[in-house]
């Protein structure tokens, strides 16, 4: 893992593929910032950075967001610790759903398996014991269906709100260093606008900032591809 790119050596970084100390026309560090934070609000919105924690529920089923993490955007998905309270469910008509009764009494292999899965679904919708979860935008709350008991132990995954470049794979760090890259051309194209058919002593001149912006929004329009093929899948349900 690299050393974590600093906003400081982004600027730098960024002043110098813009031609620092050769070009007049440079941007300033706070021009540079904008850039940097554009970058940054582009990287929440398509890919985000997940991170996980662990909550001990209370027997309630609303957990505010204060209690899962200070820098949350979103809960993106919920995991409950595996239960095998549902394994005596059907023993009552002598079909005990226990993978050694299965085994023991003649059965095995792949089809035990696919059986057992089978009765424990069926098992979980019977009781309504499926386990939920939803995140309330509006109040902020991740919901919990049915409420669990108090005492357990629930993996959360979140949206983080912050760009943490420690977190950075080496991949994503060069797509975001070039993303940060193409939003200060774009800045640094709109100012060279203002340059184009000054007169001088030799004649009229002109710092082609059209151009380059062109080019900015074509580097732009592929980097955006690029960054979307890592954001995070979105999940979806089986059964």
């Amino acid at each position: 893992m690299q050393p974590a790119l600093t906003d400081t050596e982004l600027r730098v970084w960024i002043k110098r593929r813009l031609g620092d100390g050769v070009i007049c026309v440079e941007l300033t560090d706070e021009q540079l910032d904008v850039a940097i934070l554009t970058a940054k609000d582009f990287w929440r919105a398509w890919v985000g950075q997940p991170k996980m924690v662990f909550l001990t529920t209370t027997g309630t089923s609303e957990i505010a967001e204060a209690d899962i993490a200070s820098d949350i955007d979103c809960v993106v998905d919920v995991t409950y610790p595996v239960s095998d309270d549902l394994t005596r469910l059907f023993s009552w008509a002598d079909v005990e759903v226990n993978p050694y009764t299965w085994v023991y009494t003649g059965y095995g292999g792949y089809s035990t398996i696919v059986q057992l899965m089978q009765y424990r679904e069926l098992g979980k919708r019977v009781v309504s014991s499926d386990l939920d979860w939803e995140w309330d935008r509006a109040r902020r709350l991740l919901l919990l269906a049915p409420p669990p008991d108090g005492g357990q132990r629930v993996g959360v995954v979140y949206l983080s709100t912050e760009v943490d470049m420690r977190r950075l794979s080496n991949t994503e760090t060069w797509l975001f260093r070039e993303y940060a890259l193409v939003q200060a051309m774009k800045i640094l194209a709109m100012i060279r606008t203002k340059y184009s058919d000054k007169p001088s002593a030799t004649g009229s001149f002109g710092m082609d900032g059209d151009g380059m912006y062109a080019n900015a929004e074509a580097k732009e329009q592929e980097l955006t591809e690029k960054i979307r093929q890592i954001q995070m899948p979105v999940g979806f349900l089986t059964g």
